[in-house]
């Protein structure tokens, strides 16, 4: 199981002190979509990915139009994995990964808000995406455990399922018992008091 990092709603200085921290932890940093929206991905995931240049970088981006263009930008600028909606056209979507495979590259369908028979479809056409489960952040984690299992049932053709929205140290264990493949950790390791020990923490749970 891989850690992801979502690093959103700061300056371009406390994030690379955040990621900075999670050296070594974090297998994926998120340069999350208002700090991309705020500053560009040229200042932000081309200057991360300049500093840090062993680093994997997800930019989510949440594309749901424009998608070859979009991706075709996002990995100009170092990032290694960018985000399409799975709300998207099956053109759009098909737009993204046609360049993620030209450059051999992953990249993410968020699946926020939706529906389980969409998920089949999505699932059956791009089996080699990485499946996001995402919980809206303005439920703050309330219902994630559901969430992720019903949603699995659906993704039983996924190789790779990531899970957003709410992740803590205690679903660990039910997220590897599932099958997925990337927590993503965002409030509960970076508005923390001691941030590289809680990324430790979830680190050391997740490889585990």
């Amino acid at each position: 199981m891989r850690l992801q990092v979502a690093i959103d709603r700061v300056n371009l200085k406390t994030a690379e002190a955040m990621i900075e921290e999670m050296r070594g932890m974090a297998d994926i940093i998120e340069v999350g979509t208002s700090l991309i929206k705020d500053y560009g991905l040229e200042n932000s995931v081309a200057r991360f990915k300049k500093r840090f240049p062993d680093q994997c970088f997800l930019a989510d981006i949440k594309t749901c139009d424009e998608g070859a263009y979009e991706f075709r930008k996002s990995y100009e600028a170092g990032g290694d994995i960018p985000t399409v909606m799975g709300f998207s056209s099956i053109t759009t979507i098909r737009a993204c990964a046609g360049v993620a495979g030209e450059l051999g590259k992953e990249y993410m369908i968020d699946l926020l808000e939706v529906p389980a028979d969409r998920i089949r479809a999505l699932c059956e056409v791009f089996p080699e995406a990485i499946f996001c489960i995402h919980l809206p952040s303005d439920k703050q984690g309330e219902g994630l455990v559901e969430l992720v299992k019903s949603s699995v049932k659906e993704l039983s053709g996924a190789k790779k399922i990531a899970v957003a929205g709410g992740v803590t140290l205690g679903m660990v264990p039910v997220l590897k018992s599932c099958g997925i493949e990337i927590g993503i950790v965002g409030s509960a390791i970076t508005k923390s008091e001691n941030k590289h020990e809680m990324a430790a923490r979830f680190a050391e749970a997740v490889r585990g």
